[in-house]
């Protein structure tokens, strides 16, 4: 069995050498395929004794994808960019896994989207076959293809929890590649209007700029799409759980959480983004009560769980920002110790934070003064 690595680079040389170095003891091949580095990329590329060729861009990420499918030799292809990492571990496993399976075509790894984000399944490797190629001009997707050939062939997708990918891209000013990726985006949208997935990360430029009437209107268009859609797409969440997250951390600016918050509760239920939203909205609107069990729901949530339904989400929505507002609503429910200890919780999470001290203190302060008996836990 021998296992491709394959990946596009555009002066990436910041990030390569740490990339290709987690490969080490996992892949038996490199396959690069510049698209016009003006830095050491191809340098880097090639002290780690990888496979090399040029292509030049043409506003179309799929393209030179192919080409290091094209290239590669390998009975199996990860797929893999410059600012993503694999995680140290049982590299001989995966190997093996790979090298004894019969009935699987691929397999999803696990992958962080975000530093402090939790993991979700993402199709990263699958079997060498001329028929599985890249489409879509960004965005670009390999599922549709591995999907066909297993219903065609009678094959399996199976998961492979024991590697994790790790990315890194949104750390940094991100202005660059938004000015990049909204021409991009918008053509996208122009051919294939059914594509969940473009109208979210259109929307989260937009909001990243500050435009966020935008940001809402295009999340608005791919909820709309979604709602007009006969089946539902497993990317269809994207718009609608943003929509709604946005909208509770702005205060409603629209008038419609309510009426998004029972939607998302029927389209989507137990998504812990969706509970910690809703949990949010409760508090604001007087109904710290029922916040309390979804927050304590989410805080009780093991990994196994959270990886489960699907999505990756920000870690702190089942710590940080979870035990926090516990301790507001228990604040506000007059249980002072119980607002004591989730303070506590938030601020051994982020120390710096002067709320969550100032919170702490203020819960100590009415629970001395009530003289309730000071609490150790969550």
């Amino acid at each position: 069995m021998r296992l491709s690595a394959a990946m596009i680079v555009r002066d990436e040389a910041a990030h390569l050498d740490a990339c290709l170095t987690t490969l080490q003891g996992l892949v038996d091949e490199i396959v690069v395929v510049d698209t016009g580095s003006t830095d050491d990329s191809v340098a880097v590329a090639h002290r780690h004794d990888a496979v090399v060729d040029h292509v030049p861009w043409q506003q179309d990420f799929a393209t030179p994808r192919n080409r290091s499918l094209d290239l590669a030799t390998g009975d199996w292809i990860l797929y893999i960019d410059a600012d993503e990492r694999v995680r140290a571990g049982d590299h001989a496993a995966v190997r093996q896994r790979l090298d004894t399976a019969e009935d699987e075509i691929a397999y999803r790894v696990r992958f962080v989207p975000r530093s402090n984000w939790t993991p979700y399944r993402e199709f990263r490797l699958w079997r060498h076959r001329p028929e599985i190629r890249f489409r879509g001009a960004i965005h670009e997707s390999i599922v549709a293809a591995i999907d066909r050939v297993a219903r065609r062939d009678g094959l399996e997708i199976g998961d492979l929890d024991t590697l994790t990918i790790d990315h890194l891209g949104y750390e940094g000013d991100q202005t660059h590649k938004h000015e990049r990726n909204e021409p991009m985006l918008l053509a996208g949208l122009a051919t294939q209007p059914d594509r969940p997935f473009l109208y979210d990360h259109l929307a989260q430029i937009y909001e990243a700029r500050g435009d966020l009437e935008q940001a809402r209107a295009t999340w608005r268009r791919g909820i709309d799409m979604a709602r007009a859609r006969p089946t539902d797409h497993p990317d269809d969440r994207l718009s609608f759980i943003n929509l709604l997250v946005h909208a509770v951390a702005h205060d409603d600016p629209d008038g419609d959480v309510p009426v998004l918050l029972d939607e998302a509760h029927r389209r989507y239920p137990g998504n812990p983004a969706v509970e910690f939203a809703a949990a949010s909205h409760e508090f604001a609107t007087d109904d710290p009560a029922r916040a309390v069990a979804r927050l304590e729901h989410l805080i009780a949530l093991d990994l196994e769980a959270i990886v489960a339904t699907g999505s990756a989400y920000d870690a702190r929505i089942f710590g940080e920002w979870a035990w926090n507002s516990l301790g507001l609503c228990r604040f506000a429910l007059g249980d002072d110790p119980g607002a004591v200890a989730a303070f506590r919780m938030a601020e051994a999470a982020d120390p710096e934070n002067a709320a969550y001290r100032t919170r702490r203190r203020l819960a100590e302060a009415r629970a001395a003064a009530s003289g309730s008996p000071p609490s150790g836990g969550g």
